[in-house]
């Protein structure tokens, strides 16, 4: 199956083709040689993520082959948080103090909440003070389907409210220009005070109608300050106040919130969340081109993809081992009796152990909501068979940190992915022989990479998450 039947993240691969190939058309052979950076979603599920990467290929943005870091994946949210901490110099944001983006686009609205660090030194010349400025995520970044677009929804059936009291029937050709003008003129612009006129269009029996009940005189409608906040902007803006909401419960401490995005640039959101969270932040304020902001980041992310240091885990992570047996906690039916001694099948772990190594007692990899370096790992040292592949489910867990299950047959724990790292050509090792190796994940990344270090040589593959039935294959880093 063709991966573009199958995606609903990424809208199609045709799409980025099209955006990709004119860029094509500077240099050839297409696909371009520069590395590329591509924006998702805060919401966006690892999977899905892992779906936009193998759309990028299959549209021939990057090929199967590039390495990993070939295709860099940012947060629209983080993207947006790297153009404001670069353009907003004038709120003289210093170290330690923290920002909110609230990226407001036309289907989804995403949040997140990070803290500047300075380093002094390290750098030369007039660069040094941008070097050594790098910001921390403190709050897991989330989002919901709350965008511009739900403003036309209202609007649209406000207007078919009102049209449905009058006699004449209006055709959908007129509620479409009628739209047209509410989105280019009305949505941008509107500030909660001042009435809306709408015309309508110039259609034989429209631009002479006239009903007072409905604000309608000669073909131009009416539409009060209040019937537009009421009925179209804040069914929205609540459901954005209360994301705002979230992200403050977990960092009360917050200096700026920055709205960004298309609908970010919007008069009324501004007012709206100046009067809801002016007096506890203190600055509320929308950046030069906030419209730019997430596609503008995505260039500085590019450009120096360390420049934030660390990141939330948004789920718990583990991994499905044998652990050993506990008499009146485990059931009969996990219990495996082997020469080593006896052990319990389906144990939900963070660590790294295979069914033939021993094992240490119930601990996590990574806890949701726990704070993760861009570069850090926890490795842990194995053995295999040569030459048997090295392979893994991983496995998510989304509830409480402090329930997390006992067994991977647990209903909230998931397999979200599986990483392989094929084993590679050992000249002397014969069959059967064991095989030394060290393992790494890294879950401060954008996505989750995986690493073994192998006779001296790191193999590097990422995580697959069901996306289609082919393995990635692993490269070799220097």
């Amino acid at each position: 199956m063709t991966v573009w039947r199958t995606i609903r993240p990424a809208t199609s691969v045709v799409d980025i083709h099209h955006w990709a190939f004119p860029l094509g058309t500077f240099q050839q052979p297409f696909p371009l040689p520069s590395p590329q950076c591509l924006t998702v979603p805060a919401m966006w599920s690892d999977r899905a993520k892992s779906i936009m990467r193998q759309a990028a290929v299959q549209a021939g943005l990057i090929s199967p082959t590039d390495h990993h870091d070939r295709l860099m994946l940012i947060s629209e949210p983080e993207a947006a948080a790297l153009y404001c901490e670069r353009k907003c110099e004038q709120y003289r944001l210093n170290h330690g103090d923290r920002f909110m983006i609230c990226d407001c686009g036309g289907g989804t609205v995403d949040l997140i909440v990070f803290e500047i660090e300075e380093s002094e030194g390290g750098g030369e010349g007039a660069e040094s003070t941008a070097k050594n400025r790098k910001l921390k995520e403190v709050t897991r970044g989330h989002g919901q389907s709350c965008g511009s677009v739900f403003l036309d929804k209202n609007m649209r059936e406000l207007l078919k409210t009102k049209f449905s009291q009058h006699t004449q029937e209006v055709p959908e050709a007129a509620l479409a220009a009628m739209m047209d003008e509410f989105i280019d003129l009305i949505k941008p612009n509107f500030d909660g005070v001042d009435e809306q006129f709408l015309k309508l269009p110039a259609i034989p029996g429209l631009d002479d109608l006239t009903n007072d009940s409905i604000g309608l005189e000669d073909g131009v409608l009416c539409l009060t300050a209040q019937e537009i906040k009421d009925l179209v902007f804040e069914p929205v803006i609540l459901d954005i106040l209360n994301l705002i909401r979230e992200q403050l419960r977990q960092s009360p401490r917050c200096d700026a919130i920055f709205l960004v995005g298309g609908f970010g640039t919007s008069n009324y959101l501004h007012q709206r969340v100046d009067q809801e969270f002016g007096r506890s932040v203190g600055i509320v304020a929308m950046p030069p081109r906030a419209e730019l902001a997430v596609v503008r980041g995505a260039v500085y992310f590019g450009l120096d993809p360390k420049i934030v240091t660390a990141r939330m885990s948004r789920r718990t992570y583990g991994l499905v081992v044998m652990m050993p047996f506990e008499e009146g906690v485990d059931p009969e039916s996990e219990k495996i009796v082997r020469n080593d001694g006896v052990w319990c099948d389906n144990r939900f772990s963070g660590r790294f152990m295979l069914f033939s190594f021993p094992v240490f007692r119930f601990t996590v990899y990574v806890k949701k909501g726990e704070t993760i370096g861009i570069n850090e790992c926890i490795p842990k040292s194995f053995f295999a068979f040569y030459p048997n592949d090295i392979y893994s489910p991983l496995y998510a867990y989304d509830g409480p940190e402090d329930s997390i299950p006992r067994y991977t047959t647990h209903a909230a724990v998931k397999k979200v992915a599986e990483f392989t790292i094929p084993m590679p050509y050992l000249p002397n090792v014969k069959k059967g022989e064991r095989v030394d190796y060290r393992t790494k994940l890294y879950f401060g990344l954008t996505e989750i990479r995986a690493e073994a270090v192998i006779h001296g040589k790191t193999y590097v593959t990422k995580c697959v998450f069901d996306a289609n039935d082919e393995w990635s294959r692993p490269v070799v880093k220097d």
